[in-house]
């Protein structure tokens, strides 16, 4: 399995490997945010009639990949290689999930400077938007009264009001557009913190648009393939002038901007990092490796400087969502797709690779509307980090149904989902969404390591109606549960031994629509 080189850049460096006859799981990461490669090979022992041995074993191995040489060593320098990380589990893929979670938690994900326990709740606008001034403040009361708890401006905030959608031109300018913010976006930043809010913006350092300065003033900063063409927007970071001016340029966005968030995106193909240059050595080498050394030096020495400030990682969604650029963030997106019933698988494979408080879900915005029920769109983000979005144009006041579910979401979210969630276990009842059955039915669940509490969300995919029995795999049989069906606000006191033997019964009239099931004991 190769990631990004020569690959599709959206591929998470893991795999899951199950021996079913011996009842163990192998899991195995690579914190890398460049080319990489897992190989598995099954390697039969033959006996003299060619038959194959019981003793026949499968091995696999992980690479970093590039065009060679990877890396030229100058004297004196020293290599080391990306972390693999590797588990053995005696147990399900849900125990081999768990055991990684908390070994990322307690020593990968762990500089003093994150804080991903605070799951904030965050909300934004971009360029699909008016981003006027008026309109911004509008859409941060709507989202208030959501109960959204930071707002963040994405994209466009350079662009002029006539060519919105354009950031990919206006990257590295790095100023609020003065036609549309004609009082800074000190203006908004202000506004926010008044209602209570904290302020987010979106920057891509990583790019520099062709109506920039540094774009015309240092060409050098961009690399060059293997044939010598030059990147039309990508920053080679190993060039130390281009590094000290993306180090620069973000820490006085952060202060100057008054932001208690940084979103960071990367809208770079990943051929774009497999140039060739040489390094000081005589000969020409791949720069991913320094490159990406650069990256990750870039963002912990930043979030060294701002240990209060939330770093959001985001890569044209998911795409650098690996163990080793998340060493710097509190939380990334890992995808842009919001539609069901695809978003819904995705929650369900991400939080396989990420604690769920890391993973970022979106509510409304980026044509969820299209497809499913309001309720399932805003189900598929609670047991993760939720991110809200618009849902009425400014002309008009939101629907009052929505409205009231979704603050009485958030309710549950912040009361009782977000204390679970910095150390929740996380179980996949559905952990082959495409493939299990029908492909029909998602189910997934986080609990307390004690058995205190937990919440499952049930969402039904395409051309399926739900009428079963759950059992949830958080619970303590020797306790007392307070059971609620958030659909029709039903509670019920049942024995941790029944629920254990039994289950819960939900049903669920109609494709693409949800349940969302609270156990608490007493």
């Amino acid at each position: 399995m190769d990631c990004r080189f020569e690959r599709n850049r959206y591929r998470h460096p893991i795999i899951f490997i199950r021996n079913n006859l011996l009842g163990k799981t192998y899991i195995s990461q690579i914190g890398w945010s460049g080319g990489c490669r897992f190989t598995v090979d099954r390697a039969p022992i033959v006996d003299r009639k060619g038959n194959d041995r019981k003793d026949s074993f499968v091995s696999f191995k992980a690479a970093l990949t590039g065009y060679s040489p990877l890396v030229v060593l100058r004297g004196g320098e020293t290599f080391t290689t990306p972390e693999v990380y590797m588990g053995v589990v005696a147990g399900d893929l849900d125990e081999a999930i768990n055991e990684m979670h908390t070994h990322t938690r307690r020593s990968v994900l762990c500089a003093d400077e994150i804080n991903s326990g605070a799951c904030l709740i965050g909300a934004g606008m971009g360029a699909e938007h008016d981003m006027s001034v008026e309109t911004s403040k509008a859409f941060i009361d709507q989202m208030c009264e959501m109960g959204a708890e930071v707002f963040i401006i994405d994209a466009g905030w350079e662009c002029p009001p006539a060519h919105p959608i354009d950031w990919k031109g206006y990257n590295g300018i790095n100023l609020p557009n003065p036609d549309r913010y004609p009082n800074g976006i000190g203006e908004i930043s202000d506004y926010c913190h008044a209602k209570g809010m904290k302020f987010g913006l979106w920057v891509e350092i990583e790019r520099l648009g062709v109506f920039s300065a540094a774009y015309a003033e240092h060409p050098e900063w961009r690399s060059r393939d293997i044939f010598g063409k030059q990147s039309e927007n990508f920053i080679d970071l190993t060039n130390s002038e281009a590094f000290a001016w993306a180090k620069s340029e973000l820490e006085r966005i952060v202060v100057e901007y008054k932001l208690d968030l940084l979103r960071v995106d990367y809208n770079v193909l990943a051929k774009d990092y497999f140039a060739m240059r040489d390094m000081g050595s005589g000969i020409k080498e791949c720069i991913s490796f320094r490159h990406i050394q650069a990256v990750y030096k870039l963002y912990g020495e930043l979030k060294k400087k701002f240990p209060h400030v939330i770093f959001e990682n985001c890569a044209s969604g998911g795409a650098r969502t690996d163990l080793g650029m998340m060493r710097c963030f509190d939380h990334t997106w890992v995808s842009d797709w919001q539609r069901a019933p695809r978003s819904v698988m995705i929650t369900n494979g991400m939080t396989m690779v990420l604690p769920p408080e890391r993973v970022d879900r979106l509510v409304s915005g980026m044509n969820c509307h299209e497809y499913a029920s309001f309720d399932l769109h805003v189900r598929n983000a609670l047991l993760g980090h939720v991110s809200l979005n618009v849902i009425a144009p400014t002309m008009l006041s939101p629907n009052p149904i929505q409205m009231e579910f979704l603050q009485h979401s958030m309710e549950i979210y912040k009361s009782f989902i977000r204390p679970i969630l910095p150390t929740a276990k996380v179980f996949h009842h559905t952990p082959n969404t495409a493939s299990d059955g029908d492909g029909t039915l998602s189910i997934l669940e986080i609990a307390s390591p004690d058995g205190a509490s937990g919440a499952l969300t049930v969402c039904t995919l395409m051309n399926a109606e739900a009428d079963l029995f759950i059992r949830p795999k958080g619970i303590d049989i020797e306790r007392t549960y307070e059971v609620t069906f958030d659909n029709t606000g039903s509670t019920v006191i049942v024995s941790g031994y029944e629920l254990f033997s039994h289950g819960v019964r939900i049903s669920i009239p109609s494709a693409l629509s949800s349940e969302l099931i609270l156990y608490r004991a007493i």
